[in-house]
């Protein structure tokens, strides 16, 4: 009995992780766009908030949003039916994971004229996140429709993929003199991160079930 209990508590704190990532990751967003002194979350971007006075947060953000999202998608994974579509989807966010920790590492650059390497390597790992986020909800969405767990979702993350690539070309293409390009990205990541809530509660929903935990 206490081994089942131990299981199912388990089996709930990783359904969950997906949810405390997200939403403290937001949060933490939301906070620094209103205390920290010249934040403007339509105009900069969230890599900004890092140059302020309480920036480590938002390093600390990063770093924490990858742990987190990494134990959200070893636990989806582990829910699929294991096929080529779910082990692709479930590598590319996985590389979306280990983005937000680089991100934490290499911070963007203050307005330097001439662009740094920590800069350069800020900018494409930023690219990477969105991109690898995008493919592997492609993945999943392709997966979902044919696996009888998440069939129901597939509609859902199809649309969220499409929201996801409309908000990516707003934030990487948008003209720098409309200064909207934070919240482009603001949109990107809140579509994603309501996904990723969405998906974990249905996980933590299996976990009542104890014939769908095990996938064959």
């Amino acid at each position: 009995m206490d081994k089942k209990l131990h299981k199912l508590k388990a089996c709930y704190f990783l359904g969950l992780a997906g949810i405390i990532g997200a939403v403290a990751f937001l949060l933490t967003v939301l906070a620094l766009d209103f205390i920290q002194s010249g934040s403007n979350p339509v105009l900069k971007t969230i890599s900004d908030l890092v140059h302020g006075s309480y920036g480590w947060l938002q390093s600390l953000a990063f770093a924490l949003v990858g742990f987190w999202f990494f134990v959200f998608v070893s636990r989806l994974y582990s829910t699929t039916v294991k096929k080529l579509s779910s082990l692709t989807a479930a590598s590319f966010l996985g590389i979306t994971s280990i983005g937000f920790i680089l991100i934490a590492i290499f911070p963007s650059q203050t307005g330097a004229l001439e662009q740094t390497v920590q800069g350069l390597v800020h900018d494409s790992v930023a690219g990477l996140i969105s991109t690898s986020f995008i493919l592997g909800c492609l993945a999943f969405a392709v997966h979902f429709k044919n696996d009888p767990r998440w069939k129901r979702y597939w509609t859902y993350t199809t649309l969220t993929v499409v929201a996801c690539l409309a908000f990516a070309l707003l934030w990487a293409l948008i003209p720098a003199e409309w200064q909207l390009r934070g919240l482009g990205e603001r949109l990107l990541l809140t579509s994603g991160f309501v996904w990723v809530v969405v998906i974990s509660l249905r996980m933590v929903r299996l976990c009542r079930q104890p014939q769908e935990i095990e996938p064959n």
